[in-house]
């Protein structure tokens, strides 16, 4: 019964959060298909190891390339949700480089699956789960393609746990460099949870894949206690998921730099200050830098490369300096306008967001600032 419980209880919840994210995305949220798509590939990882841990072996002697498959895919599909997730660009041509062990490894598992006979899958089986002794050569083939994908397995999860910790903290930066207000892209939590989610898949995933399927076959607490893990990271991760919305535009996730001259580029600063004092486009909370840079005729990467360099800032907090600025003026000014309307005159995306740009910037709340300075 426990056992049964373990297996059933994180397949549930892949099944139901495939079916779920699939059913809720649309177009603009690509993010909710590609991680339901995760979700599938895990259902299909956990499913092969119902199969197996139940000697369902008929089955499992058809569906083991599928399970291998999966199995190479996991870390390939999450890295792939990440990108959607920023709204990275994804090159199709390029992504399909990710998948070619999970093809390969399947299409040779189909084929030894294919020769080898029911007693030789029983062979080998037996041996996976129970450690006994390959008799056939066939049994043995079987065994060197599945050891074949735990290894490929094992170097996939100390890569893609580092790809995918980069893409996060990159995505994080484009981000800041590319919006005004960053309620409506970035949850505060949603990088914690994200890297959690790698990490702790990955550290109990590595010690599953190296010690294989017979540490865990008389072992129901050990398969309950890991259930319980994924099946409460699976729903955060559904959650947050759901939650984070996508950039409106394609971020670029790449650091090439684009040359030009010192002239143009003070050029365009000037225009760019000129922008900001003349007509304010600050007040609006939801400027994004596409914006300034067709306004001032140029481009998104010059005035982040503008920012970054000659004021050592983001786009963000390039922006949010200057309803910090008009944010104190109006405190002192007008000190019976309450916080949440000075919050909506400046261009902040929430109360909260102002008070605590404030209070970073400031090393006070507003409120305490308009007490001192009244």
């Amino acid at each position: 019964m426990i056992k049964l419980t373990a297996l059933l209880l994180v397949l549930f919840i892949t099944a139901f959060g495939a079916i779920f994210l699939v059913t809720l995305s649309t177009k603009k949220l690509k993010n909710r298909l590609l991680l339901g798509f995760f979700f599938l590939i895990s259902f299909l990882v956990f499913f092969g190891n119902f199969l197996a841990f139940y000697n369902y072996w008929q089955i499992v002697h058809y569906y083991d390339f599928i399970f291998l498959a999966a199995l190479l895919a996991f870390y390939p599909s999450y890295y792939l949700y990440l990108f959607s997730a920023f709204n990275f660009k994804i090159v199709k041509a390029k992504w399909i480089y990710h998948f070619i062990p999970s093809i390969l490894i399947a299409i040779i598992m189909i084929i030894a699956s294919i020769i080898a006979k029911p007693e030789d899958f029983q062979v080998y089986m037996n041996n996976n789960l129970y450690g006994t002794t390959l008799t056939t050569k066939p049994a043995n083939t079987l065994d060197f393609i599945y050891d074949l994908g735990r290894i490929i397995h094992l170097l996939q999860i100390v890569l893609y746990t580092f790809l995918a910790i980069r893409i996060i903290l990159i995505g994080k930066k484009s981000i800041a460099n590319s919006f005004s207000n960053l309620d409506n892209y970035q949850l505060q939590y949603f990088y914690t949870i994200t890297i959690s989610f790698i990490a702790l898949m990955s550290i109990p995933g590595f010690y599953i894949t190296l010690m294989g399927r017979v540490q865990f076959s008389n072992n129901d607490f050990s398969l309950l206690y890991l259930s319980i893990i994924f099946t409460l990271l699976y729903i955060i991760l559904a959650i947050v998921g759901l939650k984070q919305i996508p950039s409106i535009e394609n971020l670029n996730g790449s650091s090439k730099k684009h040359e030009i001259y010192d002239k143009e580029m003070a050029a365009i600063e000037n225009r760019l200050l000129n922008y900001f004092k003349k007509e304010k486009p600050w007040l609006h909370p939801d400027l994004s830098i596409w914006d300034v840079a067709n306004h001032i005729g140029t481009n998104r990467t010059y005035i982040s490369h503008i920012i970054n360099e000659n004021f050592h800032d983001n786009f963000n907090a390039f922006v949010n300096s200057y309803r910090i600025e008009e944010a104190k003026k109006l405190l002192v000014k007008k000190t019976k306008t309450p916080i949440t309307e000075i919050s909506d005159i400046t261009g902040f995306g929430s109360v909260n967001s102002f008070i605590r740009i404030f209070k970073k910037a400031e090393n006070q709340t507003p409120t305490n600032y308009r007490k001192k300075n009244s």
